[in-house]
């Protein structure tokens, strides 16, 4: 029998709670939040949850008033006497700052799980972490859910796997292309590129045949749209039919969004984990909600979550 619990939204996660709530037969709970004129942060829950199993939706993309209010939130379950607080966080912020790049930096993702932990979080659902070592970070339990099983299905619906070639973006990103690759049976080219300084790259050339063959690129995030869209310029100079993209988290700050509508990559597929208002016809989201979904409900049920990720 499924355990008793609630589910509540943070103010920039409505959207994806409702839909959550309708795939689970829920209705969403009352949590209030709210600036004061100076900028602070205040959340409130309207009903008890006394003894309650609660899950936080929270798509915490910038400003940080947003990673803030689940901050408080968290902590105002914890005051309220909620038994077990779930946080279903899709995109982990500073999730590219794991370690040190310099001797007097900050390893912010580090700082991101201590806040999480000492606000009162006892579990975490996300998607697609940059890496996993981030894992080793967190005290509490983590179940990570993969986007890939969307996108094979989206790929297998609307390309020929045999004209098709995946393209991971750096050599980072080998095992995740290598993983789509043994499922889709087809070619793989990987993009080797040297940056001056985050978000801008100095020089790129392709490993690997893309000559005539619909180039599908894989990664786990895009944030400006500069390295994708020179990606795509460079395939189709060296003989690619279309260069398509799948990204789970679409950040697309600065220009990213003018920049990916003017440039030569002809669909851009991302998640619903950050969310947008309008994007232009290149652009297409696929709904997380229903992998979510699936996560807190073999969770609640105590079932492997890992099989989630297997299901294909």
């Amino acid at each position: 029998m499924l355990p008793s619990y609630k589910i509540f939204s943070l103010s920039s996660s409505i959207n994806l709670a409702n839909n959550l709530c309708k795939l689970l037969n829920k209705n969403a709970g009352k949590l209030f939040t709210t600036r004061f004129s100076d900028g602070e942060v205040y959340s409130r829950f309207e009903e008890s949850i006394r003894g309650e199993t609660i899950v936080l939706i929270a798509q915490v993309h910038l400003p940080y008033e947003n990673l803030f209010e689940l901050f408080i939130s968290i902590d105002a379950a914890r005051r309220a006497s909620a038994k077990e607080i779930i946080c279903v966080i899709p995109y982990l912020p500073h999730s590219r700052q794991e370690r040190k790049d310099d001797a007097r930096s900050s390893v912010s993702a580090r700082l991101i799980a201590d806040f999480l932990e000492h606000s009162g979080a006892d579990r975490i659902i996300t998607m697609d972490m940059h890496t996993t070592s981030i894992e080793g970070f967190y005290k509490i339990p983590i179940d990570h859910i993969y986007m890939s099983n969307e996108f094979i299905r989206h790929i297998r619906a609307n390309f020929d796997v045999n004209n098709i070639c995946l393209c991971s973006p750096d050599f980072g990103g080998l095992k995740r292309i290598k993983h789509y690759k043994n499922i889709l049976e087809c070619e793989m080219a990987v993009i080797n590129k040297e940056r001056l300084k985050p978000n801008q790259v100095s020089s790129m050339e392709i490993i690997g045949d893309v000559t005539g063959k619909h180039i599908i690129i894989i990664d786990d995030m895009i944030d400006t749209g500069g390295t994708l869209c020179k990606a795509a310029d460079v395939l189709m100079e060296q003989g690619a039919l279309s260069v398509h993209a799948y990204c789970t988290h679409g950040i697309l700050s600065g220009q990213a969004i003018q920049r990916i509508a003017e440039s030569k990559i002809k669909k851009l597929v991302i998640a619903d984990t950050i969310p947008h208002q309008q994007l232009p016809h290149n652009i297409e989201v696929l709904s997380c909600a229903e992998l979510l979904a699936s996560a807190i409900d073999h969770l609640l049920r105590n079932k492997s979550v890992k099989e989630i990720n297997l299901n294909l």
